[in-house]
């Protein structure tokens, strides 16, 4: 469950860096981008849940930084549709989602981490 939650976020990784790069050269991004990256993110976040559910408690890290990087994401969201870029939000939303990655992709290659 852990290699499917690592797939799922190297694929999420991939397409907000996509997201990213267009948007920091001022074009708009596939409108697919946008629902993939967050589907992604759900399916690998549900694969963290189970693998947590089955006993990896070294996993509770993981799981805050994913509910902190959503929240970050929901709120960014949201302030896109009023027309607001808040470059802060932003910021936490990649560095933290960095932090779970690095984290997520260490336990997963180094099971005794």
């Amino acid at each position: 469950m852990l290699a499917a939650s690592t797939l799922c976020f190297t694929f999420t990784v991939i397409m907000g860096i996509w997201i990213a790069t267009s948007a920091y050269r001022g074009k708009r991004p596939l409108k697919i981008l946008l629902p993939l990256h967050v589907g992604f993110a759900i399916v690998g976040a549900t694969f963290l849940l189970i693998a947590l559910n089955r006993g990896d408690q070294r996993l509770m890290l993981n799981v805050a930084l994913a509910v902190a990087v959503a929240a970050f994401g929901v709120i960014m969201a949201w302030s896109r549709r009023r027309g607001y870029v808040i470059v802060p939000l932003f910021v936490c939303h990649v560095i933290l989602g960095a932090m779970f990655y690095l984290s997520l992709a260490c336990f997963t290659l180094f099971p005794k981490f």
